[in-house]
Parts: structure tokens; C-alpha cells; sequence
């Protein structure tokens, strides 16, 4: 399966999100979400595009899903906390599956939060947002 990634238009001035997610309907939506929030966004459906879109671009933000075709969102959040021109970057997990301990993993890696799907369009936009917010105003 090829990867797909969307590039919405980058004026530099929007905060810029990363989202990796194999489910082209969720992509769609959390795209229109985003971008009606004010957000640049990139999708890649596979955990290897995501990754290579973390060293090619900046971005404010990396929401991914757990369970990938290639390699997990745990994998990623653990390689993007080790680069040390990355680790800066908040990290949201999400997961349709109902794990226990999957939470408590994800924020162990240094995940910023943690998403079980279905969630509400406004909530994930107000998470992603205070995520930034905070990540803006770090010393």
C-alpha cells in the first residue's frame, strides 16, 4: 500500500500539525477539523512517511495513531523523544483499541496525551490547542 500524504498550504504563520493515521475517512476529518481550527496540516498513512516528514519539516505538533500497518505511535513518540532536534515536539497518541496500560505507555514515552477514539471533533481541537499553547510558552 502506498502512503499517501497531503501538504495543505504553509504561510508560515499557522501552527503546523503532523497527523499519522492509516484510516483515510479519520485523516479527512481531522484535516477539515484542523484547518477550520487554524492549522497547517500534513497527513502520512504509514509511520515511516510520518517520521520522514519529522526530519524534513518543523512542525508544532504530532498526533498519531497507535496501531500502524509498519510501526507503531509508540515507536515514533520514542524516536522523536530521542532526536534531540524533535523531542520539543508534544506527541498526542491515539487508539480505537481498547488496551490496558496503553495510556500509561504512551505518556511514559513522553506523549503529551492520549486520545481513545471515537472523540469528539471539539475536544481533540482544544487539546491540540492547549498542547501548542503550552509548547509555545516553554522556557
Amino acid at each position: 500500500m502506498t502512503a499517501q500524504i497531503e501538504q495543505s498550504s504553509q504561510d508560515g504563520a499557522k501552527p503546523r500539525i503532523l497527523v499519522i493515521e492509516d484510516e483515510p475517512a479519520l485523516s479527512r476529518v481531522l484535516s477539515l477539523v484542523f484547518k477550520g481550527g487554524g492549522f497547517d496540516v500534513c497527513i502520512a498513512a504509514t509511520g515511516a512517511d510520518g517520521l520522514r516528514l519529522t526530519e524534513e519539516q518543523n512542525y508544532d505538533l504530532i498526533l498519531s495513531d497507535i496501531d500502524l500497518p509498519d510501526i507503531s505511535g509508540f515507536e515514533i513518540c520514542r524516536r522523536v523523544k530521542l532526536n534531540p532536534k524533535l523531542q520539543a515536539v508534544p506527541i498526542m497518541l491515539m487508539s480505537g483499541r481498547l488496551a490496558e496500560g496503553n495510556e500509561a505507555r504512551a505518556l511514559k514515552l513522553g506523549a503529551v496525551d492520549y486520545l481513545s477514539k471515537p472523540f469528539p471533533a471539539a475536544m481533540v481541537l482544544s487539546r491540540v490547542s492547549a498542547h501548542i499553547g503550552r509548547a509555545k510558552n516553554a522556557p
